[in-house]
């Protein structure tokens, strides 16, 4: 009996190793998925704006009617969650209230924003030269500041929304102090 024990053994044994050693598979590595990356606002860009605002001085004379269009040329840089830069801007509009008075003014604007992937909330301040054109034409550089966002449709198209003021002290030598606010819906293609 010994002698079968030992042999059911050995003939056991040599089948458990017959095919080597069991190799147990490595779980496969689960790769992260990573995240998109954030949109990058460095660059030139320049685009069109409709306006829509106000306009009054101290003296009584107001508008709330005051429309227009725009054309804008900037450089941001994107610093990862801060974004700078500077933009030149044109606007052109009436006064609804005053059929013969049109304005243009011509904008310098410092900005400041938060790079929030494809948003972009901002501030900005800066110098204007705002002209009326009526019987009596007056012109006087004026103060700037305002917020807005912009939000990367694309890689390369951008819109947004702007609030901006302009006011100025004795305009033009007036006498009057001078404030127009607008609102301007924009459109920005990026280089």
């Amino acid at each position: 009996m010994r002698y079968v024990l030992a042999a059911a053994l050995m003939v056991s044994g040599g089948m458990a190793q017959a095919g080597g050693p069991v190799v147990v598979a490595d779980e496969p590595d689960v790769a992260a998925v990573a995240a998109p990356a954030g949109h990058d606002w460095t660059g030139f860009y320049a685009g069109l704006s409709a306006i829509s605002g106000t306009f009054s001085d101290d003296g009584g004379l107001t508008s709330d009617g005051t429309g227009g269009f725009g054309l804008q040329a900037g450089y941001l840089r994107d610093f990862g969650t801060l974004v700078a830069g500077g933009e030149l801007a044109y606007a052109k509009g009436d006064y609804d209230a005053f059929p013969a008075s049109d304005w243009t003014s011509t904008r310098l604007k410092l900005i400041g924003g938060y790079g929030a992937g494809r948003l972009m909330p901002y501030g900005f301040v800066g110098l204007s030269k705002y002209d009326v054109d009526q019987t009596t034409p007056l012109s006087d550089t004026v103060t700037i500041y305002g917020v807005g966002a912009k939000y990367a449709v694309t890689p390369k198209i951008a819109v947004g929304l702007e609030y901006l003021v302009e006011n100025k002290t004795n305009y033009d030598n007036t006498g009057f102090d001078l404030e127009n606010s607008e609102i301007a819906l924009r459109v920005d293609y990026r280089f």
